[in-house]
Order: structure tokens, then C-alpha cells, then sequence
């Protein structure tokens, strides 16, 4: 019965560890640019700069916790110093990147430019993608046109 408890622990710890981000949460900005990662959302080890962020070209920003930036990392060692495109691509993308880490109360703190780039004034959105999730200022997030997207076509798409 003990090795059951002990094994049960594991796989909490284990679970926990691997954040499934789903959901969607409205918070603002404090003075600092900082924001709360809703709970459920954080991880054992979080505390330290473990997320990745870079703005996205479509004007949110996209956070990466550590097992998504292992993806990467394993692929974009692949790409050659002689792949000019590669190379430029790894410029745009981690010379624009941050990494941060949440604070006691859950907060992470955004760097200015990223902050800029999503044009957050004050209110943001986070939303849940599964293995990462994005930061939307309030209002460009709410300016999507849900009309044009039609949902259960791209299920079908995708096989759901």
C-alpha cells in the first residue's frame, strides 16, 4: 500500500510538471508589466527562467515552457552555420525572444518590447494551446472576427 502512495506521488509530481495549457484567462497588467500564469498552468520549477517568449507576427505573444523548447532545440541544431535563411530565421526569432521564470505570487514578468509588439495597453488574454500559450492585449484579442472563422470545418480538417 505504501509503494502505491509512493508511486501515486510520482505521477502528481510527474503530471504537474507537464502543464497542459488549456483555457482561457483575463488579467491586466500591473505598473511592472508583470501577470499572473493561472495555477493550474505552473509547474514545479517555474520559479526559475524556464519560459520562452518572442512576439508572434501575428501580434500576440507566444510562450514556450521548457519540454516545447527542448522540441526546438533538438531541431534547430540541425540547421547548418552555412543556411543563411536557417541562421536569419534563429536571429529573428531568439533576438526578439525573452526568457522569464513566474514569481512568488505566479506573476511573470514581460519585457518591455513584448509588451510593445502585442500592443498592450493594459488588459491581456491568456490563451491556452495545448503544449504553450499565447499573451493577446485585451483589445486586439477581442477584434478577431469569430464570423470569419468557421470552427467545425477546421475540426473536420484537423480530424476531430
Amino acid at each position: 500500500m505504501s509503494n502505491y502512495g509512493e508511486f501515486s506521488g510520482f505521477i502528481m509530481v510527474l503530471i504537474k510538471s507537464e502543464s497542459l495549457y488549456v483555457g482561457e484567462f483575463r488579467h491586466n497588467l500591473d505598473a511592472k508589466n508583470r501577470v499572473t500564469v493561472p495555477s493550474k498552468w505552473r509547474f514545479r520549477g517555474d520559479e526559475i527562467d524556464v519560459y520562452v517568449a518572442w512576439p508572434h507576427p501575428n501580434g500576440y505573444i507566444v510562450v514556450y515552457p521548457p519540454r516545447k523548447i527542448e522540441e526546438f532545440r533538438e531541431k534547430l541544431l540541425q540547421i547548418p552555420e552555412s543556411d543563411p535563411r536557417g541562421q536569419r530565421t534563429l536571429q529573428k526569432l531568439f533576438g526578439k525572444a525573452h526568457n522569464f521564470g513566474c514569481d512568488s505570487q505566479g506573476r511573470i514578468k514581460l519585457h518591455e518590447k513584448l509588451v510593445q509588439s502585442a500592443r498592450i495597453k493594459k488588459g491581456v488574454v491568456l490563451v491556452g494551446l495545448v503544449e504553450k500559450f499565447t499573451i493577446w492585449g485585451a483589445e486586439q484579442f477581442d477584434q478577431q472576427d469569430e464570423e470569419a472563422f468557421d470552427l467545425q470545418t477546421a475540426m473536420k480538417d484537423l480530424g476531430i
